[in-house]
């Protein structure tokens, strides 16, 4: 057996988590690093590993002795991470979003192109059982050239789950707008069909100060969005990034101009369609079936987001050794990303299409190189957006104190 590569991750509860199941693909979890001291206490109350260090100073933690670190820190601050990590030798795998504005993409590919170590973005929602029996289906031609396609991410968070995930106004789910968290619809058709975008049209519902979901949540973006996406080889895709919509589950649809797949949010089953006039003799016009993880990959069920978990880190990994591109690299990571910050700014602008631009292409990238446009309310001033389409969203004085009750609550289970 050869040797485990020493890792390191940034952010004590995903990370954490994520760290543990990467030891069972060829990493040895052996440095955590969050800044909030509770939460690092937590996991070092919950690993027990002896074998472990803690830091609450990331800058320390990079100087301990790592191959590998896994960014998974808070979602909009990824890019600084990933970058000092490169610099510092380190092997990159992080968590989503890959960026929060364009001019950050630019780094973040620039950071990657300059180093010799590997970079992958860990968006889970493509290794599903379902979604990778699609994707070996698709490429084996059983349903025709990809024409149009579905990928949605509905999760309602109520007031004391988010407590348990959010510090206050400032933390990135309170404020981020609603198409941004956008990888978990787009990349599994993505890897499917093997598309871009190419462009993006935005449509946002906005937010509903009577929705008693709001209360006690410091939450000041809108409930839910559609992006209409051109992929690169004519197709549409319909996207539902991150939703509060009343329901639950990630869902995709792929339809050839031979026939449909579609992943079932109930039961983990899988939906093929054919109709008989495409095919002498006719085919069985519609199967359903569970389908499993490939032989290799048994064990992935254990984990999370649908075993998910275990694949982002087994293909970390396996880039690692081959010395190969990665299954999500920094340029497919920037695709999936960017069509939440345009489809914003079309949301904005009516729904306009924007281009998506491919940072494959040095010149293309230049054209963004100074383009910080961001709903960060921190960073807000003339020319940026809010997180909402309807403005700035003020939270009552009577739904903080609700938070501010429910985050004390969580914190004291720590």
């Amino acid at each position: 057996m050869s040797k485990k590569m020493k890792l390191g991750v940034f952010g004590a509860r995903r990370g954490s988590y994520l760290g543990s199941v990467a030891d069972q693909v060829g990493f040895e979890l052996t440095a955590v690093c969050d800044t909030f001291e509770p939460l690092l206490k937590n996991a070092e109350k919950k690993l027990a590993n002896p074998k472990v260090t803690f830091y609450t100073d990331y800058e320390e933690m990079l100087r301990h002795d790592l191959d590998a670190v896994i960014v998974a820190n808070y979602a909009t601050e990824h890019v600084w991470a990933v970058t000092r990590a490169l610099e510092a030798g380190k092997h990159v795998m992080s968590e989503c979003l890959a960026m929060l504005t364009m001019a950050e993409g630019v780094r973040l590919v620039e950071a990657v192109e300059a180093s010799d170590r590997v970079y992958m973005l860990a968006e889970n929602y493509p290794f599903s059982a379902e979604n990778l029996e699609m994707a070996r289906l698709y490429q084996a031609g059983e349903i025709g050239e990809f024409k149009y396609g579905e990928g949605e991410y509905v999760h309602p968070i109520s007031a004391e789950e988010m407590a348990g995930l959010v510090s206050g106004p400032d933390h990135w789910r309170s404020w981020l707008p609603v198409t941004y968290y956008s990888t978990h619809s787009i990349g599994p058709v993505m890897l499917i069909t093997g598309t871009r975008p190419a462009s993006v049209n935005g449509f946002v519902v906005p937010y509903d100060h009577a929705d008693p979901l709001n209360f006690g949540r410091p939450k000041m973006s809108d409930l839910s969005s559609v992006l209409m996406c051109r992929m690169d080889n004519g197709a549409l895709v319909k996207i539902i990034p991150w939703s509060e919509l009343r329901d639950h589950g990630n869902r995709v649809r792929i339809c050839g101009n031979r026939g449909t797949m579609e992943s079932s949010q109930q039961d983990e089953r899988l939906r093929v369609h054919y109709e008989p006039f495409d095919y002498d003799p006719p085919r069985v016009k519609t199967m359903h079936y569970k389908p499993n993880f490939p032989d290799f990959a048994r064990g992935a069920v254990r984990y999370g987001h649908g075993g998910g978990d275990y694949f982002t880190s087994y293909y970390f990994h396996r880039a690692i050794v081959e010395q190969s591109r990665p299954i999500i690299d920094v340029y497919k990571a920037i695709d999936m990303t960017s069509i939440g910050i345009l489809g914003y700014r079309s949301a904005l602008s009516g729904g306009v299409p924007l281009e998506v631009p491919d940072f494959r292409d040095p010149e293309v990238r230049e054209r963004c190189r100074n383009d910080d446009w961001t709903p960060d309310p921190a960073a807000y001033r003339d020319g940026m957006p809010h997180p909402s389409v309807l403005g700035k969203i003020e939270i009552s004085g009577e739904s903080q104190a609700k938070f501010r009750e429910l985050r004390q609550k969580f914190v004291d289970k720590l």
